[in-house]
Protein backbone atom coordinates (compact mmCIF):
# COMPACT_ATOMS: atom_id res chain seq x y z
CA UNK A 1 0.00 0.00 0.00
CA UNK A 2 1.18 3.22 -1.34
CA UNK A 3 -0.15 6.47 1.43
CA UNK A 4 0.41 9.89 0.85
CA UNK A 5 0.09 12.07 3.64
CA UNK A 6 -1.05 15.96 3.40
CA UNK A 7 -0.15 17.96 6.68
CA UNK A 8 -0.14 22.09 5.97
CA UNK A 9 3.30 22.69 8.45
CA UNK A 10 5.85 20.20 9.66
CA UNK A 11 6.38 22.38 12.66
CA UNK A 12 5.87 20.74 16.41
CA UNK A 13 2.52 20.34 16.84
CA UNK A 14 -0.50 17.74 18.01
CA UNK A 15 -1.43 17.24 14.56
CA UNK A 16 2.15 16.85 13.82
CA UNK A 17 2.50 14.22 16.46
CA UNK A 18 0.02 12.43 15.38
CA UNK A 19 1.15 12.24 11.47
CA UNK A 20 4.56 11.31 12.90
CA UNK A 21 3.18 8.32 14.78
CA UNK A 22 1.22 7.11 11.61
CA UNK A 23 4.59 7.08 9.35
CA UNK A 24 6.66 5.50 12.18
CA UNK A 25 3.45 2.81 12.27
CA UNK A 26 2.95 2.63 8.56
CA UNK A 27 6.25 3.04 6.84
CA UNK A 28 7.29 -0.57 8.30
CA UNK A 29 5.59 -2.42 5.70
CA UNK A 30 4.22 0.11 3.04
CA UNK A 31 5.84 2.74 1.07
CA UNK A 32 4.26 6.13 2.34
CA UNK A 33 5.01 10.22 0.70
CA UNK A 34 4.65 13.18 3.36
CA UNK A 35 3.96 16.23 1.54
CA UNK A 36 4.11 19.69 3.86
CA UNK A 37 5.26 23.50 4.16
CA UNK A 38 9.69 22.53 4.44
CA UNK A 39 11.38 22.96 7.87
CA UNK A 40 10.34 21.65 10.90
CA UNK A 41 10.06 18.89 13.14
CA UNK A 42 7.79 16.20 10.98
CA UNK A 43 10.45 16.99 8.25
CA UNK A 44 13.47 15.91 10.46
CA UNK A 45 11.07 12.64 11.53
CA UNK A 46 10.26 11.73 8.02
CA UNK A 47 14.60 11.76 7.46
CA UNK A 48 14.87 9.70 10.33
CA UNK A 49 11.93 6.65 9.18
CA UNK A 50 13.52 7.36 5.53
CA UNK A 51 10.15 8.52 4.89
CA UNK A 52 9.97 10.72 1.38
CA UNK A 53 9.79 14.30 2.37
CA UNK A 54 7.76 16.62 -0.31
CA UNK A 55 8.20 20.37 0.09
CA UNK A 56 5.11 22.56 -0.66
CA UNK A 57 6.12 25.60 0.10
CA UNK A 58 2.60 27.11 -1.19
CA UNK A 59 1.38 25.25 1.64
CA UNK A 60 -0.83 27.67 3.88
CA UNK A 61 -3.85 28.93 5.73
CA UNK A 62 -3.65 31.33 3.34
CA UNK A 63 -6.33 32.11 1.16
CA UNK A 64 -5.07 33.51 -1.76
CA UNK A 65 -6.29 32.54 -4.85
CA UNK A 66 -2.55 32.16 -6.38
CA UNK A 67 -1.29 30.42 -3.44
CA UNK A 68 -4.21 27.87 -3.44
CA UNK A 69 -3.90 27.10 -7.02
CA UNK A 70 -0.33 26.66 -6.63
CA UNK A 71 -0.68 24.60 -3.79
CA UNK A 72 -3.47 22.16 -5.91
CA UNK A 73 -1.09 22.16 -8.78
CA UNK A 74 1.91 20.59 -6.67
CA UNK A 75 -0.28 18.54 -5.00
CA UNK A 76 -1.67 16.61 -8.95
CA UNK A 77 2.04 16.35 -9.82
CA UNK A 78 2.77 14.20 -7.05
CA UNK A 79 -0.37 12.48 -7.39
CA UNK A 80 0.41 11.34 -10.93
CA UNK A 81 4.17 10.62 -10.09
CA UNK A 82 3.58 8.57 -7.29
CA UNK A 83 0.41 7.28 -7.58
CA UNK A 84 -0.73 6.96 -4.20
CA UNK A 85 -3.13 4.34 -3.10
CA UNK A 86 -4.99 6.58 -0.36
CA UNK A 87 -4.69 9.96 0.31
CA UNK A 88 -4.52 11.04 4.04
CA UNK A 89 -4.68 14.50 4.78
CA UNK A 90 -4.68 16.73 8.33
CA UNK A 91 -4.99 20.54 8.89
CA UNK A 92 -7.93 22.70 7.33
CA UNK A 93 -5.22 24.23 4.55
CA UNK A 94 -3.53 20.97 3.25
CA UNK A 95 -7.31 19.36 4.11
CA UNK A 96 -8.52 21.66 1.44
CA UNK A 97 -6.14 21.43 -1.16
CA UNK A 98 -5.50 17.82 -1.33
CA UNK A 99 -9.18 16.97 -1.14
CA UNK A 100 -9.87 19.74 -4.38
CA UNK A 101 -6.74 17.73 -6.15
CA UNK A 102 -7.67 14.74 -5.92
CA UNK A 103 -11.86 14.76 -6.07
CA UNK A 104 -11.60 11.59 -4.90
CA UNK A 105 -10.24 9.73 -8.06
CA UNK A 106 -7.85 8.11 -5.50
CA UNK A 107 -9.55 7.55 -1.97
CA UNK A 108 -9.12 10.24 -0.06
CA UNK A 109 -9.25 10.39 3.99
CA UNK A 110 -9.47 13.92 6.35
CA UNK A 111 -8.55 14.03 9.73
CA UNK A 112 -10.46 16.67 11.96
CA UNK A 113 -8.11 17.80 14.58
CA UNK A 114 -9.87 20.66 15.08
CA UNK A 115 -12.47 22.96 13.02
CA UNK A 116 -11.72 26.32 11.25
CA UNK A 117 -14.81 27.14 12.47
CA UNK A 118 -14.62 26.02 16.23
CA UNK A 119 -16.17 28.00 18.67
CA UNK A 120 -14.54 31.05 19.67
CA UNK A 121 -13.50 31.45 15.84
CA UNK A 122 -14.05 35.42 14.23
CA UNK A 123 -17.18 35.36 12.36
CA UNK A 124 -15.86 35.73 9.02
CA UNK A 125 -12.80 33.27 9.59
CA UNK A 126 -15.60 30.62 10.64
CA UNK A 127 -17.97 31.03 7.54
CA UNK A 128 -15.12 30.87 4.97
CA UNK A 129 -14.36 27.45 6.75
CA UNK A 130 -17.55 26.31 6.49
CA UNK A 131 -17.88 26.76 3.18
CA UNK A 132 -14.74 25.78 2.33
CA UNK A 133 -15.17 22.05 4.39
CA UNK A 134 -18.50 21.83 3.26
CA UNK A 135 -17.46 22.29 -0.91
CA UNK A 136 -14.59 19.44 -0.25
CA UNK A 137 -16.89 17.38 2.30
CA UNK A 138 -17.69 16.10 -1.47
CA UNK A 139 -14.37 14.72 -2.03
CA UNK A 140 -14.24 13.24 1.27
CA UNK A 141 -14.65 9.07 1.61
CA UNK A 142 -14.39 9.39 5.74
CA UNK A 143 -14.48 12.49 7.98
CA UNK A 144 -12.09 11.22 11.21
CA UNK A 145 -12.74 13.22 14.06
CA UNK A 146 -10.69 13.03 17.03
CA UNK A 147 -13.12 13.49 19.75
CA UNK A 148 -16.85 12.97 19.76
CA UNK A 149 -17.12 17.41 20.36
CA UNK A 150 -15.11 17.82 16.73
CA UNK A 151 -18.12 15.32 14.96
CA UNK A 152 -20.85 17.07 16.53
CA UNK A 153 -19.50 20.53 15.28
CA UNK A 154 -19.03 18.99 11.66
CA UNK A 155 -22.73 17.26 11.66
CA UNK A 156 -23.82 20.80 13.48
CA UNK A 157 -22.77 22.98 10.64
CA UNK A 158 -23.65 19.80 7.88
CA UNK A 159 -20.02 19.20 6.40
CA UNK A 160 -21.17 16.13 5.07
CA UNK A 161 -24.06 13.17 5.82
CA UNK A 162 -23.39 11.95 9.20
CA UNK A 163 -22.52 8.47 8.08
CA UNK A 164 -19.51 10.19 6.22
CA UNK A 165 -17.84 10.92 9.78
CA UNK A 166 -15.64 8.80 12.13
CA UNK A 167 -14.39 9.38 15.67
CA UNK A 168 -10.89 8.27 15.76
CA UNK A 169 -9.31 9.51 19.56
CA UNK A 170 -5.63 10.16 19.34
CA UNK A 171 -3.51 8.01 21.37
CA UNK A 172 -0.35 8.17 23.39
CA UNK A 173 2.47 5.52 24.32
CA UNK A 174 2.41 3.78 27.76
CA UNK A 175 4.81 5.72 29.42
CA UNK A 176 6.25 4.78 33.24
CA UNK A 177 6.29 8.01 35.23
CA UNK A 178 10.03 8.69 36.94
CA UNK A 179 10.03 11.82 38.84
CA UNK A 180 13.54 12.56 39.11
CA UNK A 181 15.38 16.16 39.77
CA UNK A 182 13.26 16.57 42.36
CA UNK A 183 14.21 20.10 44.14
CA UNK A 184 11.50 20.11 46.49
CA UNK A 185 9.00 22.49 44.57
CA UNK A 186 5.55 21.11 43.46
CA UNK A 187 6.13 21.78 39.22
CA UNK A 188 3.39 23.50 37.41
CA UNK A 189 3.51 23.17 33.57
CA UNK A 190 2.38 24.47 30.79
CA UNK A 191 2.79 23.63 27.49
CA UNK A 192 1.05 25.19 24.16
CA UNK A 193 2.07 28.00 21.54
CA UNK A 194 1.72 31.27 23.34
CA UNK A 195 -0.83 32.72 20.67
CA UNK A 196 -4.79 32.36 20.71
CA UNK A 197 -6.42 30.18 21.41
CA UNK A 198 -4.00 29.58 24.66
CA UNK A 199 -3.65 32.28 27.57
CA UNK A 200 -0.90 31.28 29.57
CA UNK A 201 -1.53 35.09 31.35
CA UNK A 202 -4.04 33.74 33.19
CA UNK A 203 -1.92 31.07 34.89
CA UNK A 204 0.39 33.93 35.84
CA UNK A 205 -1.76 36.20 37.37
CA UNK A 206 -3.29 32.83 39.06
CA UNK A 207 0.02 32.26 40.94
CA UNK A 208 0.46 36.03 41.66
CA UNK A 209 -2.66 35.29 43.60
CA UNK A 210 -1.47 32.92 45.63
CA UNK A 211 0.01 33.33 49.37
CA UNK A 212 3.57 33.84 49.41
CA UNK A 213 3.99 30.59 51.75
CA UNK A 214 2.17 28.56 48.48
CA UNK A 215 3.98 30.59 45.46
CA UNK A 216 7.49 29.51 47.52
CA UNK A 217 6.93 26.30 47.48
CA UNK A 218 5.53 26.46 43.48
CA UNK A 219 7.68 26.31 40.47
CA UNK A 220 5.96 27.53 37.37
CA UNK A 221 7.36 26.40 33.55
CA UNK A 222 5.46 27.96 30.72
CA UNK A 223 6.90 26.15 27.34
CA UNK A 224 6.51 27.52 23.84
CA UNK A 225 6.80 30.57 21.91
CA UNK A 226 4.56 33.24 19.93
CA UNK A 227 3.10 36.78 20.02
CA UNK A 228 2.21 36.74 23.59
CA UNK A 229 5.66 35.92 24.80
CA UNK A 230 6.47 39.52 25.25
CA UNK A 231 3.19 40.59 27.30
CA UNK A 232 4.31 37.03 29.54
CA UNK A 233 7.90 38.63 29.75
CA UNK A 234 6.64 41.71 30.38
CA UNK A 235 4.17 40.68 33.65
CA UNK A 236 6.68 38.76 35.05
CA UNK A 237 9.69 41.58 35.13
CA UNK A 238 6.54 43.50 36.16
CA UNK A 239 5.82 41.38 39.24
CA UNK A 240 8.87 39.50 40.02
CA UNK A 241 7.78 36.42 40.20
CA UNK A 242 10.69 34.59 40.91
CA UNK A 243 9.62 30.56 40.72
CA UNK A 244 8.07 31.04 37.43
CA UNK A 245 9.92 30.74 34.08
CA UNK A 246 9.43 30.86 30.37
CA UNK A 247 11.27 28.10 28.86
CA UNK A 248 10.68 28.91 24.92
CA UNK A 249 10.16 26.43 22.23
CA UNK A 250 11.57 22.95 23.44
CA UNK A 251 12.18 19.92 21.35
CA UNK A 252 9.50 17.46 21.57
CA UNK A 253 11.87 14.95 23.80
CA UNK A 254 12.93 17.73 26.35
CA UNK A 255 8.37 18.49 25.98
CA UNK A 256 7.73 15.40 27.31
CA UNK A 257 10.75 15.11 29.85
CA UNK A 258 9.57 18.16 31.53
CA UNK A 259 5.97 17.16 31.84
CA UNK A 260 7.23 13.94 33.37
CA UNK A 261 9.14 15.72 35.50
CA UNK A 262 6.11 17.77 36.48
CA UNK A 263 3.17 17.39 39.58
CA UNK A 264 0.32 19.22 37.77
CA UNK A 265 -0.46 20.06 33.96
CA UNK A 266 -2.70 23.53 33.35
CA UNK A 267 -4.03 24.49 29.58
CA UNK A 268 -6.16 27.47 29.58
CA UNK A 269 -7.57 28.24 25.90
CA UNK A 270 -10.45 29.81 24.73
CA UNK A 271 -11.07 26.64 22.18
CA UNK A 272 -9.17 23.03 21.25
CA UNK A 273 -10.14 20.31 19.38
CA UNK A 274 -8.81 17.17 21.49
CA UNK A 275 -4.91 18.55 22.41
CA UNK A 276 -1.59 15.87 22.56
CA UNK A 277 -0.09 17.30 25.23
CA UNK A 278 -3.03 16.59 27.41
CA UNK A 279 -2.78 13.14 26.96
CA UNK A 280 0.81 12.94 27.71
CA UNK A 281 0.66 14.69 30.67
CA UNK A 282 -2.28 12.00 31.78
CA UNK A 283 -0.16 9.39 30.96
CA UNK A 284 2.44 10.26 32.91
CA UNK A 285 -0.12 10.28 35.90
CA UNK A 286 -1.03 14.10 36.15
CA UNK A 287 -4.22 15.74 37.38
CA UNK A 288 -5.13 18.51 34.68
CA UNK A 289 -6.46 21.96 35.28
CA UNK A 290 -7.75 22.59 31.73
CA UNK A 291 -10.29 25.33 30.12
CA UNK A 292 -13.94 23.25 29.63
CA UNK A 293 -13.78 23.86 25.67
CA UNK A 294 -13.91 21.62 22.87
CA UNK A 295 -13.57 17.93 23.13
CA UNK A 296 -11.73 18.63 26.73
CA UNK A 297 -14.18 16.81 28.86
CA UNK A 298 -14.08 13.75 26.50
CA UNK A 299 -10.40 13.60 28.55
CA UNK A 300 -11.05 15.30 31.61
CA UNK A 301 -13.49 14.42 33.90
CA UNK A 302 -13.75 17.56 36.63
CA UNK A 303 -13.18 16.47 40.16
CA UNK A 304 -11.66 13.00 39.43
CA UNK A 305 -8.69 13.23 37.21
CA UNK A 306 -8.45 16.85 37.29
CA UNK A 307 -10.31 20.43 37.43
CA UNK A 308 -12.02 21.99 33.78
CA UNK A 309 -12.74 25.80 34.32
CA UNK A 310 -16.04 26.76 33.16
CA UNK A 311 -14.92 30.79 32.21
CA UNK A 312 -11.16 30.59 32.71
CA UNK A 313 -11.05 33.62 35.34
CA UNK A 314 -8.08 34.21 37.31
CA UNK A 315 -9.76 33.17 40.66
CA UNK A 316 -11.17 30.08 39.48
CA UNK A 317 -7.92 29.25 38.42
CA UNK A 318 -6.13 29.98 41.49
CA UNK A 319 -8.73 28.15 43.38
CA UNK A 320 -8.23 24.76 42.09
CA UNK A 321 -4.26 25.30 42.19
CA UNK A 322 -4.32 26.08 46.08
CA UNK A 323 -6.37 22.72 46.29
CA UNK A 324 -3.83 20.60 44.37
CA UNK A 325 -0.84 22.70 45.91
CA UNK A 326 -2.10 22.11 49.35
CA UNK A 327 -2.93 18.37 48.58
CA UNK A 328 -0.66 16.14 47.49
CA UNK A 329 -2.92 12.85 48.24
CA UNK A 330 -5.63 14.79 45.66
CA UNK A 331 -2.57 14.84 43.17
CA UNK A 332 -1.40 10.74 43.30
CA UNK A 333 -5.18 10.30 43.71
CA UNK A 334 -6.31 12.29 40.26
CA UNK A 335 -2.72 11.31 38.60
CA UNK A 336 -3.68 7.91 39.08
CA UNK A 337 -7.08 8.56 37.61
CA UNK A 338 -5.37 10.08 34.83
CA UNK A 339 -3.12 7.52 33.82
CA UNK A 340 -6.16 4.94 34.06
CA UNK A 341 -8.11 7.06 31.68
CA UNK A 342 -5.14 6.82 28.89
CA UNK A 343 -5.01 3.34 29.20
CA UNK A 344 -8.72 2.99 28.65
CA UNK A 345 -9.27 5.13 26.37
CA UNK A 346 -6.61 6.60 24.47
CA UNK A 347 -3.57 4.14 23.44
CA UNK A 348 -1.41 4.45 20.42
CA UNK A 349 -2.09 1.06 19.73
CA UNK A 350 -5.91 1.31 19.67
CA UNK A 351 -5.61 4.49 16.95
CA UNK A 352 -2.93 2.96 15.00
CA UNK A 353 -5.19 -0.19 14.51
CA UNK A 354 -8.68 1.94 14.16
CA UNK A 355 -7.06 3.56 11.26
CA UNK A 356 -5.37 0.37 9.55
CA UNK A 357 -8.70 -0.97 9.62
CA UNK A 358 -9.92 1.91 7.82
CA UNK A 359 -7.89 2.05 4.98
CA UNK A 360 -8.25 -1.79 4.23
CA UNK A 361 -11.93 -1.44 4.82
CA UNK A 362 -11.92 2.17 2.10
CA UNK A 363 -9.34 0.02 -0.40
CA UNK A 364 -11.61 -2.92 -0.96
CA UNK A 365 -14.59 -1.01 -1.77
Amino acid sequence: MKILYLITKSELGGAQSHVGDLCRYFSKENEIILMSYSGGWLENECKKLDVKFISNRYFSNSINPLKVFKAIKEIKKVLENEKPDIVHCHSSGAGFFGRFATKNKIPTLFTAHGWGFNIGVPFLQKWIAVFSEKFVSRYTERIICVSEFVKELGVKYKIADKEKFEVMYNGVESYKSSKEDDNGKIKIVFVGRLAEPKDPLVLLKAYDRLSNELKEVVEISIIGDGPKKKELELYLENNELENASLLGSLPREQVFDKINKSNVFVLVSSYEGLPYTILEAMNVGLPIIVSDVGGIKEMVEDGVNGFLLENNSVEELKNVLEKLIKDQSLREKMGKRSKEKVLEKFTLGKMLKDTEELYNKILKK
